[in-house]
């Protein structure tokens, strides 16, 4: 079933529009028209099945059959801070981890990073990594589209965390294993938090910086990820332990 993420305003009682590229791409690349069924998702959780009633020159109306009960977003909420990498691994994580589960997305420069954009760049990638999260997020079945931040720099992601568990795997860390950390929760968290750095790795002062703000580092065993990795990895074992990869 083909899906697409529209805003509230598209939504009115039963009546459903689609406008812009959703609807050159369902008309013209899906070929689909009167008759045929979409599923659309205001972004808040709510799924609906639609029937398209009919075509216009700037819109294609339907209407709302039934809505869709059903639960896809993981329990816990996974907060993705990952060292802008170069070439374009960062789209291929943010692909990778939007259908994984993460709920947000947080990009940053670190001491290592091998990337530097002026300020006029980063809004045409951001504007570009936004469209790659919200197909990803059609395409996997996602209910909500992960939120992106804007990118900062190391010092303002590390001034406060907000998560009560925050891991930063780290290559120099040996005895604390991610599912020490893990078994030693006495609840399952709301929220995580996973600190990833470039792939010359996070110096040892982004390291202890983290940590006197709370970060725990962990160690992932005893292969070394790269960066694009290393996020995944983290976020599958998240899931899987607190129950969502069953």
């Amino acid at each position: 079933m083909t899906r697409f993420f529209i805003s509230s305003d598209q939504i009115k009682g039963d009546a459903v529009f689609l406008r812009g590229e959703d609807r050159h791409h369902l008309l013209n690349v899906l070929r689909q028209g009167p008759g045929g069924e979409i599923t659309v998702l205001n972004g808040k959780g709510e799924e609906y099945l639609v029937k398209i009633t009919a075509v216009t020159d700037d819109q294609v109306n339907g209407t709302i059959i039934n809505k869709v009960e059903r639960q896809t977003e993981p329990r816990v909420k996974i907060t993705l801070v990952q060292s802008l990498p170069k070439a374009d691994k960062f789209e291929w994580i943010l692909q990778k981890n939007t259908e994984l589960g993460v709920s947000r997305f947080q990009p940053v420069f670190t001491e290592r990073s091998n990337i530097r954009l002026a300020p006029e760049a980063r809004e045409r990638k951001l504007e570009r990594w936004k469209k790659i999260i919200r197909e990803a997020a059609e395409q996997s079945g996602r209910q909500i589209i992960p939120v992106l931040e804007p990118i900062r720099k190391w010092d303002e992601i590390i001034s406060g965390f907000d998560d009560r568990l925050v891991l930063i795997p780290w290559e120099n860390e040996t005895t604390r294993s991610l599912k020490q950390v893990l078994e030693s929760e006495n609840e399952i968290p709301k929220q995580v938090t996973v600190l990833i750095g470039p792939e010359g790795g996070f110096s040892l002062k982004e390291v202890e910086k983290a940590q006197s703000k709370g970060a725990v580092p962990v160690t992932l065993g005893p292969r070394i990820f790269r960066t694009e990795t290393a996020g995944l990895v983290v976020a599958s074992a998240l899931l899987y332990h607190y129950g969502d990869l069953e």
